[in-house]
């Protein structure tokens, strides 16, 4: 029996040093797009944290409305670098901001996170910045930011001035939410921290890719996602994250309601290849739930990233639909 122990013990040794490796896999170089990202921005000090945020002033002087864009999860607002050349041309002012435990702001790791949390420190973001008038551009996780937002200024509580709102294939119904198996398995308290412990470029990438239509991320674009997730190793907060998910159910009256009861325009645009947020039956309760809201559906291939998948139309949309509220903007 002395050889099966000794075949065990090395068996197991090349498994740990296997695991060690996968696990520990350094982050690619920063590609000089993503170089470019992180030097433009600043960080916002909130409580005891960092939050990092872009403020791109066109025109010093304009009196129109910025363009604030809330990023979704797991990813960061890196999301937006695609529609970024278009917006710097239409806009005077752009902002963008990491929530907390995404992107390149702060990563606590014994955090209890909470969409409460981050639309408190976009609004702080705001106040920093001595910004009024805004456009909310939204995806996924930063929807729900979104609806909080106007919420509050429904209750006249708003320290911004929502002049639109653009919303991107984001669990606005929780009901209707469907989370990929990997997001459900990580908000289990001892499955989801081995899972933490064991996330690597190779199993994001996969995990990532699901949630995309037939247009996937490239390999760099994923090395790129993947180093920010990277830093200050924020994939080992992503379960206490998704915490968001049983939160949206516990305010899913609020945040339905905060749709329904407001004067602020709001538009949808939706990629229908959404393994999250399914076209069969999402459409149809938008219509019925939100008939004053503005639905624009995109190629039938868009999944659940369009900001990323589709930017041209996306944008073009977006133009499209400010002008039909009268605000003259050119594409």
């Amino acid at each position: 029996m002395g050889w099966l122990s000794t075949s065990i013990g090395v068996l197991i040794g090349i498994i740990a040093i296997g695991m060690t490796i996968f696990t520990n896999y350094p982050a690619p170089p920063y590609s000089p797009i993503l170089f470019q990202w992180k030097s433009q921005g600043h960080y916002l000090q909130y409580k005891d944290y960092k939050i990092f945020y872009i403020d791109e002033i066109m025109d010093e002087n304009s009196t129109r409305p910025a363009l604030v864009c809330l990023h979704g999860f797991p990813s960061s607002s890196f999301d937006y670098y695609k529609m970024y050349p278009q917006f710097r041309r239409m806009f005077d002012r752009i902002i963008f901001v990491d929530f907390l435990g995404l992107g390149f702001s702060d990563k606590p790791r014994f955090h209890i996170y909470t969409l409460m949390e981050q639309t408190q420190i976009v609004e702080n973001l705001m106040k920093h910045l001595k910004v009024k008038d805004v456009h909310l551009l939204s995806h996924d996780y930063g929807d729900t930011v979104a609806q909080e937002l106007i919420a509050r200024q429904n209750e006249d509580k708003s320290i911004i001035d929502i002049k639109s709102v653009h919303l991107t294939n984001g669990g606005i119904f929780p009901s209707l939410h469907h989370p990929i198996l990997f997001q459900r398995l990580l908000t289990y308290p001892i499955i989801g921290t081995i899972l933490s412990r064991f996330h690597n470029f190779y199993v994001y990438r996969y995990v990532l890719s699901t949630v995309f239509g037939d247009k996937k991320l490239t390999n760099a674009e994923m090395h790129d996602f993947w180093h920010i997730a990277r830093f200050n190793d924020g994939f080992r907060v992503f379960g206490h994250l998704l915490n968001y998910m049983d939160e949206r159910k516990t305010h899913e009256t609020r945040w339905v309601n905060a749709l329904k009861l407001t004067n602020i325009p709001i538009q949808f645009i939706y990629g229908p290849a959404d393994p999250i947020n399914r076209k069969s039956e999402f459409i149809q309760h938008f219509r019925q739930q939100l008939p004053n809201a503005h639905l624009d559906l995109l190629d039938e291939k868009v999944g659940h990233y369009p900001n990323i998948e589709d930017p041209i139309n996306v944008f073009k949309l977006i133009v499209k639909y400010l002008n039909q509220i009268n605000f003259d903007y050119k594409l």
